[in-house]
């Protein structure tokens, strides 16, 4: 693993393995695989890291954006997200947090089958040219994080 302080390393083209869990919150283990592809840009001096993906695994032409804000102040990250398949939905504020021993926490809330559920996104740098982020939900009766999704990030060349 690469340290990393913020999300520069995530500039660029990527090919984007996901790995989502099939049910979540209810024990299961099968996952369902599909890819994606993205391309991260900064702007506002870096302040700001951007990136648009695109798959069709959700249906045609499905487009998701992240926007990562940072807080120069505190070193804290905001990171938004909206996609074309919940447009009434557009850029909450999903997880608030930092880089800190060259991985990145980042937690919030998230809406899962009507109810309010503890939000976790964590991201690693692999090597050069690779990179890894998860989600996980927090299970209040078991006292344990669910992982539910996965993206392996791997480098397009330019």
């Amino acid at each position: 693993m690469i340290p990393i302080t913020n999300f520069d390393f995530l500039v660029g083209k990527w090919s984007v393995l996901n790995k989502r869990l099939k049910e979540r919150m209810k024990g299961a283990t099968e996952w369902v695989e599909f890819t994606a592809e993205m391309e991260t840009k900064k702007i506002f001096n870096g302040l700001i890291v951007m990136d648009e993906m695109k798959t069709n695994h959700f249906g045609e032409n499905f487009n998701g954006l992240s926007i990562r804000m940072l807080n120069p102040d505190t070193n804290e990250w905001k990171i938004y997200w909206a996609d074309t398949y919940h447009l009434d939905q557009m850029l909450q504020e999903q997880v608030v947090g930092k880089f800190e021993n060259g991985t990145g926490e980042f937690f919030g809330k998230d809406i899962f089958e009507g109810k309010e559920v503890p939000l976790r996104f964590s991201w690693k740098k692999e090597t050069e040219n690779t990179a890894q982020w998860e989600q996980a939900y927090y299970d209040v009766q078991k006292k344990e994080w669910e992982t539910n999704w996965i993206m392996v990030f791997t480098a397009i060349e330019s």
